[in-house]
């Protein structure tokens, strides 16, 4: 009888699942180049704190032919590397093994998707199909008519649009590359590295062997704190041990630039009174805060996928993603699932506790002022400019600090007919509460407006006369 496994193929690194329930790995995208030549996952991660300059944990995100460079071997390309860690991985899986199903990342071109089946044909490995991860993880069964896949990997963040129908279809894809769980990782680091000095005057990142141990253990802290507001953390040295306390906000605040950005590109999807589904997967998850975020925005219900969600979709509709004897092809499109809703390859679908509520928002009553920071401006039928350099005359509210993704002339805020009004002027777009602004929109006392990436919010107040 044939016998399928299905892996998961991405940025964060390789996981299986065959037939039967058994899983291989997971195993993170990192790859550790010595004399001895490479190790990979697990092996890599435990000692990548120790060589740092021998570490590579972007080969997954450049999967290509063009040398790694110094001090990387002469010629060693980001696809040996993706080579010796699928190898590493189909050692364990493949005794037994007739069929593989793949899934990869929807940002994956033409190029790097035949590369990868170059790989594994040279490796033996009898690929049936690709499927569209994102896609894959999203068929158990989920309500609405449109889901959002959110997944982070070690050097970029993917939000996948996935449209409900008859069928599943996937939609837009947008990448943010400008980070990815090595740089929340190394934020993690400094934030926990800071609070050791602070409270017990010991710097775990002077020395590798502490910088290695805090690495191992800071995932571990981070997880519990999700379940208690407060925690203590140990750490031993060569001389003793460093104790702190932590909080949960102390926490997410190290890595809520993050958290706030992807958070922001998830509104960017969202439909204005919409109700929207938010898969985040396990990866995602371990953003500290990213789930409260998200679960704070108007009409979204986050669902935390478990980590093999993606490969056991993979690997139940294996039938769909076969391909043609001859040409292997990409599915991006997959039947509407029947099974329970809630349910993920036979794992419960977590949801996460409710995000910290915003201050009451009053429909009734319209906001007199908008608030940045101590910056009170009243709102009054001559319209108020806010921009990084809005025009004069005028009224207007210069936006000054982190003005990425602000327009010169941003939005503009102004009374009419007894109701308060925000108007988007911008190319990148206007946010009430988390949803996108279209044209205008109404607006009512505790409302908070955001502009720009990660940006800058204001809040509506109606001040007593």
């Amino acid at each position: 009888m044939a016998r399928a496994l299905s892996l998961d193929v991405s940025d964060g690194g390789l996981l299986g699942v065959a037939e039967g329930g058994a899983v291989l790995g997971p195993s993170p995208g990192c790859a550790l180049v010595e004399g001895g030549g490479p190790v990979f996952g697990e092996e890599a991660r435990r000692r990548s704190r120790l060589s740092p300059r021998l570490v590579a944990s972007d080969y997954w995100a450049r999967l290509d032919t063009e040398p790694l460079g110094p001090p990387f071997p002469g010629g060693l390309s980001s696809a040996d590397l993706v080579h010796g860690h699928l190898e590493s991985l189909w050692r364990t899986g493949r005794a037994g093994t007739d069929e593989v199903v793949l899934a990869v990342p929807g940002v994956y071109d033409d190029r790097q998707l035949g590369l990868l089946l170059g790989i594994a044909q040279a490796l033996a490995m009898p690929v049936a199909g690709l499927v569209d991860a994102a896609v894959a993880a999203s068929s158990a069964g989920f309500p609405g008519e449109r889901l959002l896949h959110v997944d982070v990997g070690l050097r970029r963040a993917v939000v996948t649009e996935v449209r409900q129908g008859a069928s599943l279809v996937r939609e837009r894809v947008a990448r943010l590359d400008r980070w990815g769980q090595d740089e929340v990782h190394d934020a993690e680091m400094r934030g926990a590295a800071a609070a050791f000095v602070r409270q017990s005057r010991f710097d775990p990142l002077h020395d590798a062997a502490t910088e290695q141990a805090l690495f191992d253990r800071l995932p571990d802290w981070l997880a519990a704190l999700e379940r208690e507001e407060r925690a203590t953390w140990r750490l031993p040295f060569a001389a003793g041990e460093a104790t702190i306390e932590v909080t949960r906000s102390e926490a997410e605040a190290w890595t809520a630039r993050f958290a706030e950005e992807l958070s922001q590109q998830v509104s960017v999807f969202k439909r204005a009174g919409e109700p929207l589904t938010v898969l985040v997967s396990a990866h995602a998850a371990r953003l500290p805060g990213l789930a409260g975020r998200l679960a704070a925005v108007r009409g979204v219900e986050v669902v935390l996928l478990p980590v093999q969600a993606a490969a056991a979709g993979a690997l139940r509709e294996r039938d769909t993603v076969r391909s043609p004897a001859g040409a292997i092809r990409l599915v991006t499109q997959l039947p509407r699932p029947q099974a329970p809703e809630g349910t993920v390859g036979g794992a419960v679908v977590i949801l996460p506790p409710a995000a910290k509520p915003l201050p009451p928002r009053d429909p009734g009553r319209r906001p007199t002022h908008i608030l940045l920071g101590p910056v009170a401006r009243a709102i009054t039928e001559e319209p108020l400019v806010l921009g990084t350099a809005p025009p004069s005359p005028g009224r207007s509210l210069r936006l000054e600090g982190d003005t990425a993704g602000i327009s010169r002339a941003h939005c503009r805020l102004f009374e009419s007919a007894g109701s308060a009004l925000v108007e988007d002027l911008s190319t990148w777009g206007t946010y009430v509460n988390g949803e996108r602004v279209s044209g205008r929109a109404v607006l009512a006392a505790g409302d908070r407006i955001r502009v720009g990436s990660p940006g800058l919010e204001l809040l509506l107040i109606a001040a007593e006369e």
